[in-house]
């Protein structure tokens, strides 16, 4: 675009259906393919009919919107409507800037407070487990710490086990 050159206006819409209205002729007007714009949205295959098709599938989103619109070589403006603004105007009253929050919240997290949040996570998923669920992890337990214990605390744990053993007969 040249200095002092202002930009054409292609169309104009303000809800969703004229906005897809607005870029179907614009494809159309580009003499683009569904194919050619999924190409140069690096969009999947078809998707664009599914936007822009009389059968929507698709909807634009967050994701999509960007894409689409540099395939088309359009971009998005917001533009005042002063007629709308005087009506908003005469029917809400102004906030109070002492009750505005700040742009950025900040939480502190601290340790005992995370370690408890984890504890009622691993509570809960201890609970919702099957048995068989529950038996893998209790397996899973005994071979590590069997793994990290040394030869006397193994030489320990065995001698425990055979006190138990000779109780329970």
């Amino acid at each position: 675009m040249a200095e002092g050159e202002d930009p054409r206006i292609v169309a104009e819409f303000s809800d969703y259906n004229e906005l897809i209205t607005a870029l179907r002729l614009r494809a159309a007007e580009l003499n683009l393919s569904g194919e050619q714009c999924d190409l140069l949205s690096g969009l999947p295959a078809r998707y664009s009919q599914k936007l822009l098709g009389p059968n929507q599938i698709r909807r634009l989103g967050a994701i999509s919107l960007g894409p689409f619109l540099g395939a088309l070589a359009v971009r998005g403006l917001l533009v005042e409507d002063s007629v709308a603004l005087e009506k908003l105007r005469r029917q809400t009253t102004p906030r109070r800037n002492e009750y505005v929050r700040s742009a950025a919240t900040y939480v502190t997290l601290r340790r005992d407070f995370m370690v408890a949040i984890g504890r009622f996570g691993a509570i809960a998923r201890f609970n919702n487990a099957t048995p068989a669920q529950r038996r893998k992890w209790a397996r899973a337990a005994i071979k590590t710490r069997f793994e990290n214990s040394t030869m006397k605390q193994r030489q320990a744990m065995g001698a425990h086990r055979g006190n138990c053993a000779l109780a329970e007969s």
